[in-house]
């Protein structure tokens, strides 16, 4: 059975009932339902019939489909399963109970159309780094993807927040089930026949989403794409395995950004500085492309997204988030309203550079590669001073502070520093600087 009326009960195998209230919507896979589980609304997508014939083997599939609920969740970013719903034998039909999904969340490729739009460029940000610390829960507990797309993800336009549903695709680490992914996101090897889908080729597949998130635009979709009227899976197979060249490639211009087809890449990637643009470089060379090899892993990733989250500058006048380090000559126009923006104050670190931000929190993870939620210490504004910052000490350490006059002092925990450039706090075994 392919459809369910209101006030069908389906059982669970974990004994319990739910009952269906409404359809929700339909795939290629299957149908979405929302229904009553114990009171409370959940979503329940039922496979249909043409698509468990289509799978190899509908066994291996619900077996892995019932390991993966008995394992749970990696992260609280995946709409993960919480139950089988069977009528019987599974042979029969099957799906599985989920959370729904909430109001506020748009599915990506709304983003990708111009249906929905980002609050700022804040918001872009975060749902990147939401993204990418998800797969590295993923791929740490031993699990593949196998099958990223736009549709697999909702996301908070004014947060940045993110959840990740289809994972019936997810399976451990190099087995695979018959599902082979979406042409374009898909890594070169897998769509040749050469390789599987895993946490490897996953990579792959991140980085085109990471791409899309940011440039509102695929990576290897320019002028070589422009050429065709219609991408049969002859041309995918050309375009995105055989010979795929990244649009921004700095040696080959082959596949170049077209003026009017490629017009969000062109827009959007100058905003972007250089370390943003040379991760991508290296997302798609020729090796990472051709060869599968060298890939940017999550750790590289965050490396570069929260350095990019660190070196945010806000416009006073409307709110968006411009770039400190392209900042020249002491100032710069915002890249939404064109109004002045003036070089910030930062904190400089061994291994870091924090631009001043309301909520900005300087973490474990800047000072040892620890925590990047615990906060060591706070940016607090000025209440009399808009654009005033001061750093509050949230750590268990004495500060000795040292301002430019060579005046000493110390702060507790608890305690603000004034960001004065060319102050210097020294704790344990940091030493910050402050400049302008």
């Amino acid at each position: 059975m392919d459809d369910f009326k209101k006030g069908t009960k389906i059982k669970l195998t974990n004994g319990d009932f739910v009952t269906v209230k409404s359809k929700i919507g339909e795939g290629g896979q299957g149908c979405v339902y929302k229904v009553d589980y114990n009171g409370k609304d959940y979503a329940m997508k039922w496979y249909l019939h043409r698509y468990l014939r289509s799978l190899k083997s509908v066994d291996k599939f619900y077996n892995n489909l019932a390991s993966n609920i008995a394992s749970g969740s990696p992260s609280q970013k995946f709409l993960w399963m919480k139950a089988v719903a069977t009528t019987g034998k599974h042979s029969k039909g099957f799906g599985y109970v989920m959370d729904l999904r909430p109001d506020n969340y748009a599915e990506f490729t709304k983003f990708v159309k111009a249906k929905e739009f980002f609050a700022n460029t804040s918001a872009v940000i975060n749902a990147a780094i939401n993204i990418v610390e998800a797969f590295m829960c993923l791929h740490r507990k031993g699990y593949s993807y196998q099958d990223l797309s736009p549709g697999n993800f909702f996301i908070d336009k004014n947060t940045g927040d993110v959840l990740i549903c289809d994972n019936d695709n997810v399976a451990p680490n190099n087995k695979n089930l018959g599902v082979s992914g979406t042409p374009g996101y898909i890594a070169p090897e897998v769509l040749l026949g050469q390789a599987r889908p895993s946490a490897s080729t996953d990579l792959f597949s991140l980085s085109v989403i990471l791409f899309e998130l940011f440039f509102l635009s695929h990576p290897l979709n320019g002028a070589k794409c422009c050429k065709y009227p219609c991408l049969t899976p002859k041309v995918e197979k050309e375009l995105y395995a055989q010979n795929p060249v990244f649009v921004c490639s700095k040696t080959d211009t082959s596949n170049a950004p077209v003026r009017g087809t490629c017009s969000n890449l062109i827009n959007l990637w100058p905003t972007y500085p250089t370390y943003l643009h040379d991760a991508f470089q290296d997302a798609f060379s020729n090796t990472a492309l051709k060869n599968g090899i060298n890939r940017l892993t999550e750790r590289d990733w965050t490396k570069v997204l929260y350095k990019l989250q660190d070196d945010v500058v806000v416009c006073k006048n409307c709110g968006e988030a411009n770039f400190a380090s392209m900042i020249k000559d002491g100032k710069t126009r915002c890249m939404s309203c064109k109004k002045t923006i003036a070089s910030p104050v930062s904190i400089v670190g061994d291994r870091f550079e924090i631009v001043a931000g309301k909520g900005k929190i300087l973490s474990e993870y800047h000072l040892s590669f620890g925590d990047k939620t615990k906060s060591v210490a706070l940016f607090v504004e000025s209440k009399k001073t808009a654009g005033v910052f001061g750093l509050k000490n949230e750590s268990d350490y004495v500060w000795e502070v040292t301002y430019p006059d060579n005046t000493v002092r110390n702060y507790n925990k608890g305690e603000v520093v004034t960001l004065v450039p060319d102050t210097t706090i020294v704790f344990g075994n940091n030493k910050i600087v402050v400049k302008n």
